[in-house]
């Protein structure tokens, strides 16, 4: 993480109470890597600290009101980072000499906070003494979230095909997505896969397999999967791509009789991937890896009931998401598609699901997290068992699907509503979480 802290405080109250404050903050913050620049009393200070910035270039910025303060001195020191992840941190009272006093940080806050709205700054307000180890969480959730931003910026996602069976919530637009969120598109047809299968060598495709749960099903019908997940793996390094989508039905599918699932099962646990071409579920995939640095997954939201909602994705979900000593592979019997899918069953444990969707002229962000347990005796019709979970909620699951915003959501395990939320901030998303974890 790169983030600066610039404390401001005012002339007139006593250095060495202010500067006080300040070391107090330093120490709350030294696990987080943070960088603490000169306390700004005056104009002067505020300007040399705006060229600091700008030379330092970091991915978030931490204001910090140890006192009272002139409102301009900030926006003289911060002019130049307005729109990019900023944090204005408070201070409130303080004990000095046995007694509660107060040096005004939260008076300046009041005069400050407005001031940011009224010139239309984004920003994360909080506010709390410089002890308090609930503000180191909340601005290392705020530095992580700001990463992924600086990450975002940089991203290439690959479209191998097109969304999938008419699912128009499974396009972006181009522009928007780079002028908003920051990743680019990089486009691919299927058969960028098929022409270059035959370049992994019968030794290499063998030794992969050896990375697959035992089945029972003959090699040479596993050698396929080996094949396209070393062919994904190389297209993904040649090109740069943080993660990639491929459109299965009916390309795969259908006529090379093949689908991709086990293979992506596999590259699942090396870059966010996902199937049938839905950007929005794998924009929101990189959201959730680079918040996290984990391996992320997706699946379809097929039922919703009073306390638990039911996902499952066709075929796919990444090994090491699966409960232990409970990896399988099953083979397609549905003739709509044809080859080897991945039946393992997801782990239990908390997990976060969340969807990127258009929202009018920009954006929205739907999440809500729970505890995922094993799911019932179930299948689609016709199919083998596909990778599932169950997500047991608190709240009104109504509201959930009220604001459904698509059949496929990214899922990650652990809470991360917080600090989606704060991505949302800084990327113009609206957050929409209803639903929270059962205690």
């Amino acid at each position: 993480m790169s983030f600066i802290v610039i404390p401001f405080g005012y002339p007139d109250y006593p250095r060495q109470v202010v500067e006080s404050q300040v070391e107090e903050a330093k120490r709350l913050l030294a696990s987080l890597g943070a960088l603490f620049l000169s306390t700004v009393f005056t104009r002067t200070d505020a300007l040399a600290a705006r060229e600091r910035l700008q030379a330092l270039n970091p991915e978030l910025v931490v204001a910090m009101l140890v006192s009272w303060l002139e409102a301009p001195n900030l926006f003289d020191a911060l002019g130049d980072w307005f729109g990019r992840p900023l944090v204005l941190w408070s201070h409130t009272t303080i004990t000095l000499e046995g007694r509660k006093q107060t040096l005004g940080a939260f008076v300046g806050a009041g005069v400050v906070k407005q001031s940011l709205q009224d010139f239309g700054v984004p920003f994360e307000f909080c506010y709390g003494k410089p002890g308090d180890n609930s503000i180191a969480g909340r601005i290392g959730q705020a530095a992580r979230a700001a990463a992924a931003v600086r990450r975002l910026k940089t991203s290439r996602i690959g479209l191998f095909g097109y969304p999938a069976l008419g699912m128009y919530t499974g396009t972006l637009d181009h522009v928007q997505l780079r002028r908003q969120l920051g990743p680019e598109i990089v486009h691919f047809d299927q058969y960028q896969i098929i022409a270059r299968l035959e370049e992994v060598g019968e030794e290499e495709a063998r030794g992969l397999l050896k990375r697959l749960p035992a089945s029972g099903i003959p090699e040479e019908q596993l050698l396929p999967a080996a094949r396209m997940y070393a062919v994904l793996q190389r297209l993904a390094l040649q090109h740069s791509l943080a993660a990639l989508t491929v459109k299965c039905q009916y390309e795969l599918s259908q006529l090379y009789k093949y689908t991709p699932c086990v293979a992506l099962s596999l590259l699942a646990d090396e870059l966010p991937v996902s199937c049938e071409g839905d950007l929005p579920t794998l924009v929101t995939q990189l959201f959730l890896h680079y918040l996290t640095g984990g391996v992320v997954s997706y699946a379809d939201v097929h039922e919703v009931l009073e306390d638990r909602i039911l996902l499952a994705a066709c075929g796919f979900a990444p090994f090491s998401l699966a409960r232990e000593g409970e990896r399988c592979l099953s083979r397609w019997g549905w003739e709509a598609f044809s080859g080897v899918l991945n039946s393992s069953p997801y782990r239990c444990g908390e997990a976060t699901i969340a969807r990127l969707a258009r929202d009018g002229a920009g954006f929205k962000l739907h999440c809500a997290c729970g505890q995922a347990e094993r799911p019932g005796d179930w299948n689609e019709v016709g199919c083998p068992p596909f990778p599932g979970l169950e997500l047991r909620v608190q709240g009104d699951t109504t509201r959930f699907a009220r604001e459904l915003a698509s059949n496929h959501y990214a899922l990650a395990y652990g809470d991360h509503r917080g600090a989606l939320q704060l991505l949302c901030g800084y990327l113009g998303i609206r957050f929409l979480a209803d639903l929270s974890i059962e205690s």
